[in-house]
């Protein structure tokens, strides 16, 4: 009997023990209304482990480098200097007719625009002493010389014309040809004007609105009409110094202008193509 009582108490204990180990296993229940935390402590936290190495993996900073060279301006091929090829002729002699007989020879030619107008053309002809195929006239031989290069040759025979008239200005001549009507004004500064004479028989000799000073006069009829329409002209020449009158004057066609021996005695070159003229020339 007491031999199960002691028994009995043991296992009243060793349930004692068991109860009280299963009892320190178990967790505490957590708080379902847990504090709320503010600013710094409100974010959340996360504790991180940084392990060094002994030495650090290498870094790639950069790939290979591949230089690159700048293209260089190409020169513009260089331009030819054309030469003239030279010709290897063989030389059969001066021309001849079928016959044998040496061939002729043009006679020169003059083509004149109208009735007493400038000769336009000279055919080759006999050379003078000057290289040119028609002579100077005489009354232009020594006036010539100096002015030869701007005029060149003469195209035609020196001739008289008549009928003409003359007017003197204060700086200079007007000059009116009959056969081809045409006016030639002669400034002293070197200025050289040709026009056509379009004044007719019918209109006004002259314009009241111009009244010249004392002792000069205005020109009239047809040097007249190309004073008044022509400013430049008109303040070149200025007035005129005694009215225009009858005159008579030696003329020679050149290539490039003409020579006349004016009223004055003196001889003038016009330079048809630059609008000039020199003059007055010693005859």
């Amino acid at each position: 009997m007491i031999r199960w009582r002691s028994m009995l108490l043991w296992g009243m204990l060793l349930a004692a023990g068991a109860l009280l180990a299963a009892c320190g296993q178990t967790t505490s229940p957590q708080n379902p209304d847990p504090p709320i935390l503010t600013n710094f402590d409100a974010l959340p936290k996360q504790l991180a482990t940084v392990v060094f190495t002994p030495t650090p993996t290498p870094v790639l900073i950069g790939g290979t480098v591949i230089p690159v060279a700048q293209p260089s301006a190409t020169p513009a091929p260089p331009t030819p200097t054309l030469t003239l090829t030279p010709y290897v002729g063989v030389f059969l002699g001066e021309p001849t007719s079928e016959s044998g007989e040496p061939a002729s020879t043009l006679a020169p030619y003059v083509v004149a625009p109208i009735a007493g107008g400038v000769p336009i053309g000279v055919a080759p002809g006999p050379s003078t002493g000057n290289g040119c195929t028609i002579p100077v006239a005489s009354t232009f031989a020594n006036a010539y010389a100096a002015v030869q290069e701007r005029l060149g040759c003469p195209i035609s025979a020196g001739v008289t014309v008549s009928p003409m008239a003359a007017q003197p200005f204060e700086r200079g001549w007007m000059y009116w040809r009959g056969d081809t009507r045409q006016i030639y004004a002669l400034a002293a500064n070197g200025q050289y004007w040709q026009l056509a004479d379009t004044w007719n028989e019918g209109m006004p000799a002259d314009d009241p609105a111009y009244s010249p000073p004392p002792g000069l006069v205005q020109p009239v009829r047809g040097f007249g009409l190309v004073w008044r329409s022509n400013p430049p002209l008109r303040d070149a020449l200025g007035w005129g110094t005694a009215p225009e009158s009858p005159a008579s004057g030696f003329w020679q066609s050149f290539e490039r202008g003409e020579m006349l021996l004016g009223s004055d005695g003196h001889v003038y070159a016009l330079f048809s193509a630059e609008g000039q003229h020199s003059g007055p020339l010693p005859p």
